[in-house]
């Protein structure tokens, strides 16, 4: 009796007869059963590693390069006003970068009355003001008379500020709630006025941006909470410098730094205010280069600029609570944890599309920054 092998295959199973016969060796006949296949596995996405990841991570980052860099054109000057704001905000960046070589040469330290950080942190924040002031304008419907004149209020009141700030550093003494000679009590004196044109030019902004701003729910969102908060933020200023002249008519020297109660922080809840218009705006213009509908944008926005609120809510009420942001509660921290979490997931969001390679249907950049 002849045998036939049957080769071997993976659905296929090879039994011989039951009994000893079954092992009887070449002699035993074979019995073939066949084994029905299980459904198929779908194979999941090949994940990359070594230089394909290092290609898809440098891609992606060129890509998100990119539509930053379609932002920022958004953001161009396309009025005269604009620019000159612009030039003005690139001399102050000058200035603060400058001074940050002149203390590494020069040594000092950074807190207290008289040092280096003035020129510093003033030429910076002045420089990111402008820069905001410049977008609002550039989105804001043409205008000779609002556009000059709120340029020549803020510019200038800020190069003046930042240029008294910086020569009284460089004479040697304090620049705020310096009246120890009739020099110095002038310097400070200017500083308050120059300050003032800052806010006045501030309050004719943020009224021109309530009346004429017409532009995608996005973009006014960022211009008005942001306005807003820098309003907040001269507030806070004033009252420091209130709290910062009682100083020196209680002591008669001046305040190595004004804080409220205890220890609050009153420069860093006016600094956080400053600065929110910056952080919407930036957020806006990703937005407008984003593959986002228009509800989804809108909502991204909403969510960050009740999130900034609340984080400067909460920053706020921890200075007048007299208690440094070193010393927060359980609560606090979960709170400012989940405002900024709201400030920053909408950044993830603008840019996603980018990441990914997916393309917009069509730019909004030239809707939201440029017309």
């Amino acid at each position: 009796m002849s045998t036939t092998r049957v080769p071997p295959s993976p659905h296929l199973t090879t039994s011989a007869a039951a009994g000893p016969a079954a092992t009887a060796g070449p002699a035993a006949t074979a019995v073939v059963t066949a084994v029905p296949a299980g459904p198929a596995v779908p194979a999941g996405p090949a994940v990359p590693h070594g230089p394909a990841a290092t290609a898809v991570v440098t891609a992606a980052a060129s890509r998100v390069l990119a539509q930053v860099r379609g932002a920022l054109a958004d953001a161009g000057p396309r009025h005269p006003y604009q620019r000159a704001m612009y030039v003005v905000a690139a001399l102050l960046m000058a200035s603060g970068v400058a001074h940050v070589g002149v203390w590494a040469v020069d040594g000092g330290a950074w807190e207290g009355a008289v040092s280096w950080r003035k020129p510093i942190l003033f030429g910076v924040s002045f420089s990111l003001f402008a820069l905001a002031v410049g977008w609002v304008q550039g989105v804001l419907p043409r205008s000779r008379a609002w556009g000059w004149t709120t340029t020549a209020l803020i510019a200038g009141g800020g190069v003046a500020e930042v240029a008294l700030i910086t020569a009284q550093r460089w004479r040697g003494t304090a620049s705020h709630f310096n009246l120890a000679t009739p020099v110095d009590a002038v310097v400070f004196a200017l500083m308050g006025v120059t300050i003032a044109v800052f806010g006045v030019g501030i309050v004719l902004l943020t009224v021109w941006a309530a009346w004429r701003l017409r532009r995608p729910a996005p973009t006014v969102l960022a211009v008005l909470v942001g306005l807003g908060l820098v309003l907040v933020a001269s507030a806070l200023g004033q009252d420091l410098i209130t709290r910062g002249l009682a100083y020196v008519d209680a002591h008669d020297a001046v305040p190595p730094a004004v804080v409220f109660g205890v220890a609050g922080s009153g420069k860093l809840a006016h600094a956080v205010a400053l600065h929110g218009i910056q952080v919407l705006g930036a957020l806006a213009l990703l937005l407008g280069r984003s593959g986002l509908t228009p509800v989804a944008r809108t909502r991204a926005m909403l969510a960050a600029s009740a999130g900034y609120v609340a984080l400067t809510g909460l920053v706020v009420a921890q200075a007048y609570a007299g208690r440094s942001m070193l010393d927060v509660s359980a609560g606090l921290a979960a709170g400012l944890g989940l405002a900024t979490l709201a400030v920053v997931v909408p950044f993830g969001y603008a840019v996603r599309d980018a990441v990914r390679g997916i393309r917009p249907a069509a730019p909004h950049g030239a809707v939201d920054g440029r017309r």
